[in-house]
């Protein structure tokens, strides 16, 4: 008895090719709302830092969050810093960490969507 599963295959490739690109999409979008979320945490004075924040794709399984400036690190690792207008430190852990169940939920949502 012979099977021919070459029909499968491809079918199981399509399938893989559409959850990867399902996730590479909500790895982006969820990074565009972190950043989003951080830029009404972030400490403002001039602007210069939060102007500075940036989504930096890398190698279609993940994103880097960040904010380019010289003292980005040490303003969010001393949240002890008198803040003005209602900012804080950990502008980018916080909103990741009040987030986690929301982004997860995304996550879940669109491949379900994906698998149909």
């Amino acid at each position: 008895m012979s099977v021919d599963l070459s029909s499968f295959k491809v079918g199981i490739d399509k399938l893989t090719a559409k959850i990867k690109i399902v996730k590479w999409g909500g790895i982006l979008d969820v990074a565009n709302e972190v950043l989003r979320l951080s830029q009404f945490e972030v400490p403002h004075d001039t602007g210069r830092l939060q102007n500075s924040g940036h989504v930096e794709p890398q190698y279609m399984d993940h994103a880097t969050v960040g904010y380019n400036t010289v003292y980005a690190a040490r303003l969010h690792e001393n949240p002890q810093f008198r803040f003005r207008k209602g900012r804080k430190g950990k502008y980018l852990e916080d909103p990741i960490k009040h987030n986690l169940a929301v982004f997860k939920q995304f996550f879940e949502q669109n491949l379900k969507e994906a698998l149909g």
